[in-house]
């Protein structure tokens, strides 16, 4: 090669290399913000008068809103894992990767594309996923689900490494909001565009806003969803695999108030932990507009599912119901007009979405739809049918105005008129009328089964895979490859002799007052957590194991004859094996309490699962338990529990 062909060929890399850089230069800033376990209702700019959300309300005023954006269901109890799976790959439920270990994610498209690309705050999906999307982080939380909103466990990125550290008693939301601030005011003088991430971890639980957010709202003043139990009980399903309550009831009083009452001071502090989520999303868009990046910034919002908080008797976000199933998407800033659309969409629609707005092309292997066209004005719709999956007993199917919700281990169904009755009140299935229209949809949802992947084996799969529990919350795993059966239990003979100790341990022997009865296990639990924020299933092994009166179970020895420092062995070592009564109740106590499923108790999740069993366990509705009322509520606990996965060696 001569000089003069090495330096043509010098020079032609620097230009193309040089004209990426001026192609990336001209394109928008993009700054997605997502918040956690956030209703579709609690936005005051969407239509709720008791909620005051300014900051997020000059997004949804300036900008277009989808009013029919869902997530597309989820496999376990932990939806926000599927939820950002489902995001981050442009897939859907059935095919996103849950540790983003395949395909090309979101944000390597715009690293690709010569964008700075930053987050802070809840990833979920991996760490290793999470390296290679981001130039740089700061305050990034590798969990699901954090203790407290304090001394939460955060990373940042130094070079290719992420770098732990202790962030104090700053409150996340500030921490992220701060984190994000400082990236954007020093990109302020860089040519480079950058795409920015910010997934708060509120209004996740706990719900304990700080300060004078605490206090904000009056709860005389909220007004409950029409489809809150306390209002309406008798929508609440009873059924088994209807979800896990509890997973809402946070921000809870004590004292013995109505339903009513009690509900308004959840919402209350509900409320308040979102305002002051809120206050922090305006520093964050004051920010945009103080360093002038405002007007060349995509700013999209979304929640990552919604929350029940009672709503047809649920209290998760694991059911297919419109409360926690559908969630909120819109956008604002440059190329963005004003306006919305009934369009039915999904979460994993905004990564195709966030390519089509910033001009770049959309990877291969990326299913959602992009909404650019809509939002452009040019098109109308980019499904006709919107499906949604909830373990194996909840699948829903819905055009623009009915939505079929089908049990299929009942084969049973629901019909909801959404135009008239978007709560889901009334159901219309048993109208002879309806019978056509339910045949119609039933088609439909088999299509969309077949479209995106859902058979029985895949939903078995995945509840495994991602710590769902096949069957909801009373159904068994199927047996096979490194399982065992649920072991052999007299359920009613093991549920009367708790029933009998816990009476004892309140020292009474004929029964309790509801409040007594929640109040006692309460107190139990927190005997047995001691100084701990919460008790592992060790733990309430142990507990039950004192309880019942019953050998505790020894240590592992290495050899050599010297003790394991693991601690407690598990009640058997191979298939087959005895299994202690203690265990057996210890495991169905955690199932039936444990409602954000990271195998850990704390007093809030007993506290609420406690209030539930009393409601459910008073029959006659006397405002007593009796000792055959307290057995009866225990056997429904271990009649629910999963069969244990023990693996063959």
């Amino acid at each position: 090669m001569t000089k003069r062909t090495l330096i043509l060929l010098v020079a032609l890399i620097g230009a193309i290399a040089w004209s990426g850089v001026a192609l990336a230069a001209k394109r928008p800033n993009v700054l997605f913000i997502f918040t956690d376990d956030q209703r579709p209702d609690a936005f005051s700019g969407l239509g709720n008068p008791n909620i005051r959300t300014p900051n997020m309300d000059r997004i949804i005023n300036s900008g277009f809103v989808f009013n029919q954006a869902y997530i597309q269901g989820s496999m376990t109890f932990a939806t926000c894992l599927p939820s950002r799976a489902m995001i981050m790959s442009g897939k859907p439920l059935f095919r996103a990767p849950l540790q983003l270990d395949s395909g090309v994610l979101m944000p390597q498209v715009f690293q690709n594309a010569g964008y700075r690309t930053f987050a802070t705050g809840k990833w979920h999906n991996g760490e290793s996923s999470f390296k290679k999307c981001f130039d740089e982080a700061e305050a990034v939380f590798f969990g699901g689900a954090a203790r407290t909103h304090t001394n939460v466990p955060v990373n940042r990125k130094v070079d290719d490494l992420t770098v732990p550290y202790d962030a104090g008693e700053t409150f996340s939301t500030d921490l992220f909001a701060n984190a994000a601030i400082e990236f954007i005011e020093s990109q302020s003088e860089k040519e480079q565009p950058f795409f920015c991430y910010i997934p708060f971890t509120a209004p996740h639980s706990p719900v304990t806003p700080p300060g004078k957010w605490a206090t904000m709202y009056d709860p005389r003043e909220i007004t409950l969803p029409p489809n809150h139990s306390a209002l309406r009980p008798e929508l609440a399903d009873p059924r088994q695999g209807s979800g896990r309550r509890g997973g809402g009831n946070r921000g809870r009083p004590g004292g013995a108030i109505s339903p009513v009452a009690r509900a308004q001071q959840q919402y209350a502090t509900y409320y308040g932990l979102i305002s002051h989520l809120d206050h922090h999303i305006g520093r964050v868009l004051d920010t945009l507009k103080n360093t002038g990046q405002a007007d060349n910034t995509i700013v999209l919002f979304a929640t990552d599912h919604g929350m029940a908080m009672n709503s047809h008797g649920q209290s998760g976000k694991h059911n297919a119901y419109e409360h926690t199933s559908r969630v909120q998407i819109f956008a604002s800033g440059t190329g963005i007009p004003k306006g919305s659309s009934d369009a039915l969409v999904y979460l994993y629609d905004i990564y195709p979405t966030l390519c089509s707005l910033t001009g770049l092309s959309i990877p291969d292997g990326v299913e959602g739809k992009s909404l650019a066209q809509i939002i452009r004005g040019k098109q109308a719709k980019v499904r006709d049918h919107l499906f949604t999956a909830y373990m194996d007993d909840q699948r829903t199917i819905r055009d623009d105005r009915w939505k079929l919700f089908y049990r299929p281990k009942e084969d049973r169904a629901a019909l909801y008129d959404l135009k008239s009755d978007p709560h889901e009140l009334n159901d219309l299935a048993a109208r002879p009328e309806s019978k056509d229209r339910i045949a119609k949809l039933k088609i439909e949802l088999t299509k969309a089964q077949q479209l995106y992947g859902d058979t029985p084996e895949a939903t078995a799969r995945l509840m495994r895979s991602r710590g769902g529990r096949p069957g909801g919350a009373g159904g068994r795993r199927p047996a096979g490859s490194g399982e065992i059966a649920r072991p052999a239990v007299d359920a009613s003979a093991l549920a009367r002799r708790v029933a009998e100790k816990f009476l004892t341990h309140a020292k009474s022997e004929s029964g309790l007052a509801r409040s007594n009865f929640e109040s006692a296990w309460v107190e139990l639990h927190a005997e047995w957590r001691g100084k701990e924020p919460a008790t592992s299933r060790g733990h309430l092994n142990q507990g039950f194991t004192k309880l019942l009166g019953e050998q505790p179970v020894g240590r592992r020895r290495q050899p050599g004859g010297q003790a394991d420092p693991g601690g407690q062995r598990r009640p058997t070592d191979r298939p087959g094996g005895s299994i202690s009564t203690s265990f057996i109740i210890a495991r169905a106590f955690s199932y039936a309490t444990d409602s954000d499923g990271d195998r850990k108790i704390t007093a809030a999740e007993v506290q609420s699962a406690a209030r539930k069993w009393s409601a459910d366990g008073d029959k006659d509705a006397d405002g007593n338990l009796s000792q055959a009322e307290i057995s009866s509520v225990i056997e429904g606990f271990i009649k629910a529990m999963p069969a244990p996965r023990i693996r063959r060696r």
